[in-house]
């Protein structure tokens, strides 16, 4: 199972891919899960959707840098595509003692703050759950050091990059 952030203007949202078998995959998209089938040809994928006894056809192609254009009822859509990684949560240094801040990579609700302030972290220690339609999302130390300040607390609505966490 993989996720990815996909931008498209100003929206942002997470959408969690399974494959199931040969071809076919579940996707989970802002709390809708949509059964896909796909077939290739080089360069372009036709996707067949289905949702709650619905069928939708698609056809996807690549634009580059992960972008991806995507026609459905002869609509085109451009999308920006990238996994969720460790590497696509912001921090950003904010002095020259090494302070860094931790901000939010989409909007969503946090539902648990996993560490104190004055705690001791390392890399990919796990700092704030932060749900995001309907989707736990772990978000991780990216420096060693000690927990400067937590500007969240739990149940708080964020907004994307809104700022987190700040380590030392």
């Amino acid at each position: 199972m993989r996720t990815y952030k996909v931008e498209s203007g100003e929206r942002t949202f997470a959408v969690t891919v399974e494959p199931k078998h040969r071809r076919h995959y579940r996707a989970e998209v802002k709390g809708e899960t949509l059964e896909c089938v796909c077939e290739s040809s080089d360069d372009i994928s036709m996707w067949t959707i289905r949702r709650e006894g619905t069928r939708t056809h698609a056809r996807a192609r690549s634009c580059g840098s992960n972008r991806v254009e995507i026609c459905i009822g002869g609509l085109p859509f451009v999308f920006t595509v990238t996994p969720m990684r460790i590497e696509d949560i912001k921090v950003q240094p904010a002095s020259a003692e090494g302070l860094g801040e931790i901000h939010a990579i989409m909007p969503g609700r946090v539902t648990s703050i996993l560490v104190s302030p004055g705690e001791e972290v390392s890399v990919g220690t796990p700092l704030i759950i932060l749900e995001a339609m309907k989707m736990q999302n772990e978000i991780v130390s990216h420096k060693p050091g000690r927990v400067i300040s937590i500007k969240v607390h739990e149940g708080d609505t964020v907004k994307k990059d809104d700022l987190l966490v700040q380590i030392r």
